[in-house]
């Protein structure tokens, strides 16, 4: 490939028939490989009359190159042969990158006519959305939708049945408790997508690294002690803290299953779920079902999750699920018939205030005054028509959505400047307190307030409108937008003062919602202090003392109230989901989530 990409390379880098100069370290550099082979790919090139290459003479001289034939075609055919093998991604390189977009819809369409395709009978569940997956090992997967594909790649010892309200065995067939140690008996004939005998050896080790991993995830299952391997079909989980809490701690997708196979020094992570992850780029994310699954075979073949970023526009569908933000785009005679599912999400958009970067907002008034203000802002007016979703007032996780027609909170102007100016002066106090010394350290930068989002239209909306608005009344502001996995990084979220993130609710598992949160969530715990840490594991031992549910949901919604008494946590809105079903699907319903059961869904007879 080394060959084809320096072809590339020199298309771009390169005019025709101009003489260029052009380092080796720069090419070895842009083909990733060593100067040795650059030197053959150059000889190999000049060859077969590519181009002409005359060596640096002299002291800090560099090479001379000239292109002498046009590359377009012989990369445009490599690519086609690339695209008729499969391999997506290394087509995509050879395109050029202004061009890649326009392709990658091109070939999509072309794909996508199920008369075309290389199976076309094989059912093939189709959609296209907005941006590639990121990474798919449970043990660090962050958003919903990484969660929802890996919650098929990879089986968990048990799930819960929301419809009995109870849970089952999924690898486990049976399990009981005995106060803090629980004891779990695996199914036999377990098996690994590649075809390996899953044991309780292997459950062990998936949690000792789940448990290891430098991820928010593991702080959920630090309550586990230890897993104690007992015979190959048979452990033992052993609790220092949440016992009761277990069997709904193992439904959740850091807990499934995962065995680490090193293949020529690299690493894949092998699950035993419905589906087998086949293929992952920045482009397509493929899935096939699983023909030695332990449990019922889902119906589809297989599973295209397609990157179409920002060409919606000229992107005609012949797809079976499309989220609302690409119908908005896309001409109306170009759009197939689709039924749309809508339904308010559990859990809240929401900010969090860091008592740990900004000196003045390590105390509690500091962080309050700056909620208040941030309240008295209300929302950008523009924000109930973004990209086509609804939002509505929030003032918690689980508060109830208002009926149409839909408002928010609106800008308090005299609030605002009265609380801005508090604030205002609380900084300047802070800067100003202590020795000489300390006022001389004191920076500039440490007085700027920084806000932190990820790339969601609503959450960008609402970045930018604070940022906005507190420079408009004398407090210095920015705000970044960062791609997961860069935004849940602990050394990102530590650098904000004000972070916007958003949770979504699990209706049948409000128990693992809560925690997940509370305890999984890297944003809170960025900003928790250690005192707020200690207070939030104590709280979660009282809530788990509790056999009763209702208990346990009026807990956890005092210790919501009381984030937001310790001026931590502010509930913005709640978002309506919407996913558009085509008419080649049978009716599903919406997922908590706002997906569909990939196990259950049904192609209508053609």
């Amino acid at each position: 490939m080394h060959y084809w990409k320096a072809l590339a390379f020199l298309r771009s880098r390169l005019i025709l028939n101009q003489v260029t100069q052009l380092s080796l370290d720069e090419l070895t550099q842009a083909l990733g490989c060593t100067r040795r082979n650059a030197q053959l790919i150059i000889k190999k090139l000049e060859k077969e009359g590519w181009i002409e290459w005359q060596a640096g003479i002299g002291r800090g001289n560099l090479p001379r190159i000239k292109l002498i034939k046009s590359l377009h075609k012989v990369l445009q055919d490599q690519a086609d042969v690339l695209i008729s093998e499969n391999k997506l991604d290394q087509a995509l390189l050879l395109i050029e990158e202004t061009q890649r977009d326009a392709f990658l819809v091109s070939y999509i369409e072309r794909y996508q006519s199920k008369e075309e395709g290389e199976n076309p009978n094989q059912d093939i569940l189709q959609i296209p959305f907005y941006r590639g997956t990121h990474c798919l090992d449970p043990v660090y997967v962050a958003r919903r939708t990484e969660s929802h594909i890996t919650s098929y790649l990879y089986s968990n010892l048990l799930r819960f049945d929301s419809i009995k309200n109870t849970y089952e065995g999924d690898l486990a067939i049976d399990w009981n408790r005995d106060g803090n140690t629980w004891f779990f008996t695996l199914r036999k004939g377990l098996k690994f997508h590649d075809a390996s005998p899953l044991k309780a050896q292997d459950v062990k080790a998936h949690f000792d690294r789940l448990k290891a991993a430098e991820h928010q995830n593991s702080q959920l299952f630090s309550c586990i002690k230890k897993v104690e391997v007992r015979d190959p079909l048979r452990l033992v989980f052993h609790m220092q803290s949440l016992s009761g809490h277990l069997p709904a701690l193992l439904t959740n997708t850091p807990a499934g299953i995962t065995k680490e196979v090193t293949d020529d020094e690299k690493t894949n992570i092998i699950g035993s779920g419905s589906f087998v992850l086949t293929e992952q780029n920045n482009w397509l994310t493929r899935l096939t079902a699983f023909e030695q699954y332990h449990g019922l075979r889902p119906w589809v073949d297989g599973i295209e999750i397609w990157n179409i970023g920002d060409k919606a526009k000229e992107f005609k569908l012949h797809c079976d699920l499309v989220h609302p933000h690409q119908l908005v785009e896309i001409e109306e005679n170009q759009r197939p018939e689709f039924e749309q599912k809508v339904q308010w999400e559990k859990g809240c958009e929401y900010v969090l205030i860091n008592a740990n970067r900004n000196r003045c907002l390590g105390g509690e008034e500091s962080r309050i005054l700056l909620q208040s203000l941030l309240k008295a802002l209300g929302v950008p007016k523009d924000i109930l028509k973004n990209k086509g979703e609804l939002v509505s007032f929030a003032t918690g996780m689980l508060s109830i959505p208002q009926a149409p027609p839909y408002s928010l909170p609106k800008l308090q102007e005299e609030t605002a400047k009265q609380v801005a100016k508090a604030l205002r002066e609380k900084i300047f106090l802070n800067h100003n307190a202590g020795d000489e010394s300390r006022r001389e350290t004191a920076s500039q930068a440490d007085s700027r307030l920084q806000i932190l989002t990820y790339p969601l239209p609503q959450h960008i909306a609402m970045a930018q409108y604070y940022c906005e608005q507190l420079n408009n009344l004398g407090l210095v502001c920015d705000y970044k937008v960062e791609e997961f996995p860069i935004f849940s990084l602990n050394e990102t979220q530590r650098k904000a003062d004000i972070i916007i993130s958003g949770e979504v609710f699990s209706e049948a598992l409000m128990d693992v919602s809560w925690v997940g949160w509370f305890k999984g969530c890297s944003a809170l715990e960025a900003c928790f202090t250690s005192a707020q840490r200690r207070w939030r594991d104590h709280q979660l031992e009282q809530v788990f003392q509790q056999e009763n549910e209702a208990a346990r949901s009026a807990l956890f919604n005092k210790m919501e109230t009381e984030l937001v008494e310790k001026g931590i946590y502010l509930p913005l809105f709640h978002v309506q989901q919407q996913l558009n079903q085509a008419d080649t699907l049978n009716p599903m319903e919406l997922l908590a989530n706002g997906w569909i059961d990939f196990n259950t869904v049904t192609f209508k007879g053609r």
